[in-house]
Formats: structure tokens, C-alpha cells, sequence
């Protein structure tokens, strides 16, 4: 698919020797012209209206009031004669871009996955990096103060990622409704306060004890609600409608199954399914048969494929 996109449709337009033969005039190209063209006079005799050839009756019509002379018919017929392709038309797709739209169904769902673990691996990363800091501050430095600092700076940066990243979308059968995510990055300030009791000067005391370990089973039950709610997020859903297009912004079609969570941060952009008002394709006008020819040839589309959903059969065994 890559090597059909890069030897095919991506290429820049330097012409052949042969079009550029077609293309040059010399000064015998005044002995072509026709009778009519070389006796003409200007403003008494006018130039014939702009005509096509007809595919039912192969005889020329005119197709608008522009006065043209026979050398331009000459001309379009040669050099726009088109390939057989379809006509532009304001609902038309560029061939290019269903070409594209194949080709990524090959690789959007990797791509779509390893941006989602990158994430899920920083969240646990700070966690992780926050509870080896206090433990390093109580344990080997004996110092309060500096475990507090250090926790907050990775609590705050673990908090902004994942407001970040993670939208707040309903998906169809979730497991978990609860945004945990707003959540799990306060579990090490928790983890905080019961080290900052633990290892103070204070009596064990039995409620301590239990206030203590109290605290720890928080920590743990909001950590195994995160790794519910990190299966949930992840999970791949098919949309049951087309989400509009903006320049500028991610977009999947309807039939990708991107997570609805982290669908405007994984940055996937795949080629729109129309064209914006006005805009039209040069290589479609190029490739476009003339006349109702071209009405009738179909547009082309991307192949339809399965999916591959490995990466998350990968990522669901991970969790």
C-alpha cells in the first residue's frame, strides 16, 4: 500500500519528453490551423461557441456561450482526454484519499494504542516515583517536610496529564462510571499523611494504628478501581454516527473503533470523505473522462478490510 501511495499518487508533476513534444509550438503550427481560423475577420465573423462531442450521436454540441476557436478544441482534446476516470462532482472523494484511508486501516489501530500506553505508562510512572520519594525522604533522610514538596509536584503533573488526555465521554456497557482518573493522582498524598504519622514522634496508639492502615486500604482500593477504569477507557467502541469534520482537528471515520476517551488525544487524522465547499481535485479533472462518459464511471474506494485489533488484545493482557 505505501509503496502504490509513493510511486503512484505521490509524485511531483515533472512532465515527459513526450508531453513536453505535445506542449511546444513552432512556426509551422500556423499552417494547422483550419480555413476558417486563418480567414476570420475579428468582430464580423465570430469564433464558434465552445462544443464538446456528444458519446450518443458523435457530433459536437456547444456546452456554454464562451466563443472559442478550433485550435482550443484541438487542444482539450489532446491534452485533457482524461484516463477514463470519474467526473468531479461536489460529493466526489479524490482518489488519493481513499488510497490513504486503505492504507491506514493497516496501522491506525498500533498507532492509536502505543499513544494510549505512553500515557498509562507516565500515570503509573508517577505514582511509582512519588511513593519511592517519600519513602527515600522518611526512611534514609529523615525529613517530613521535603516528602510533601517532592509528592506534590509529581501529584500536580499526574493530575495535568490525565486531565489532559482523557475526555469525559460515555461509552455503551462501561465498567466503571466513576472518573477515577480525577482521583488516583491525589492516592499519593495519602500515602503521604500516613507515613507523616507513622514515623512521627507521636505514641502508636491502636487508632493510629487503624487510621494508618485505614489510609493504606483507600490507597489500595482506589488503585484497583484505577486499573478497572484503565480497561474501561481503553476499550475500543464503534460509533454509531459520523462525527462532523473540522480543519485542523483529529478525525477517525465511523467505522474505526477508537476508544470515545481518548478520542481527540490520540491525534489520529485520516482523509476526509468529501471535500470542502469549493475546493475540487486537479488529478481527478486530469484523470476525469469527458462528456456523460465521465457522469457514469463510479468512484473509487478504499478496500474494505478487517480490522486488526491485536494491539489491543496486547494492551488488554497488559492491564
Amino acid at each position: 500500500g505505501a509503496a502504490y501511495m509513493r510511486t503512484r499518487s505521490v509524485r511531483l508533476p515533472i512532465p515527459t519528453p513526450q508531453m513536453l513534444d505535445k506542449a511546444r509550438r513552432t512556426g509551422n503550427t500556423f499552417e494547422k490551423q483550419r480555413i476558417q481560423d486563418i480567414f476570420r475577420i475579428p468582430f464580423v465573423f465570430p469564433a464558434g461557441q465552445e462544443s464538446e462531442v456528444d458519446e450518443a450521436s458523435g457530433r459536437r454540441e456547444p456546452i456554454s456561450d464562451r466563443r472559442m476557436p478550433k485550435w482550443y478544441d484541438d487542444e482539450v482534446e489532446e491534452l485533457r482526454k482524461g484516463d477514463g476516470g470519474p467526473a468531479p462532482s461536489p460529493t466526489s472523494v479524490p482518489e488519493h484519499f481513499e488510497l490513504y484511508r486503505g492504507l491506514q486501516q493497516e496501522w491506525w489501530c498500533y498507532d492509536v494504542y502505543s499513544r494510549i500506553g505512553i500515557l498509562f505508562w507516565f500515570s503509573h510512572w508517577l505514582t511509582s516515583a512519588s511513593l519511592y520519594s517519600m519513602c527515600h525522604c522518611f526512611t534514609e533522610l529523615r525529613i517530613l517536610w521535603p516528602a510533601w514538596t517532592v509528592t506534590a509536584c509529581f501529584v500536580t503533573a499526574h493530575w495535568g496529564i490525565l486531565r489532559l488526555d482523557i475526555t469525559s465521554k460515555p461509552r455503551e456497557g462501561s465498567l466503571m462510571c466513576l472518573p477515577i482518573e480525577k482521583i488516583v493522582p491525589f492516592v499519593p498524598v495519602l500515602a503521604v499523611f500516613g507515613m507523616s504519622i507513622d514515623y512521627s514522634v507521636l505514641d502508636p496508639t491502636p487508632f493510629l494504628q487503624g487510621l494508618i492502615y485505614t489510609v493504606s486500604w483507600i490507597c489500595y482500593g482506589i488503585q484497583l478501581a484505577w486499573a478497572i477504569r484503565l480497561y474501561d477507557l481503553a476499550a475500543p467502541q464503534r460509533s454509531s454516527e459520523e462525527s462532523p469534520e473540522h480543519a485542523g482537528d483529529a478525525w477517525s471515520p465511523m467505522e474505526w473503533p477508537v476508544p470515545p476517551a481518548f478520542s481527540q488525544a490520540v491525534y489520529l487524522v485520516s482523509a476526509p470523505k468529501h471535500l470542502e465547499r469549493g475546493q475540487t481535485c486537479l488529478t481527478q479533472e486530469m484523470k476525469a473522462a469527458k462528456g456523460q462518459k465521465g457522469q457514469n464511471v463510479p468512484q473509487r474506494k478504499a478496500n474494505e478490510c478487517s480490522h486488526s485489533m491485536l494491539p489491543w488484545k496486547l494492551f488488554r493482557g497488559a492491564i
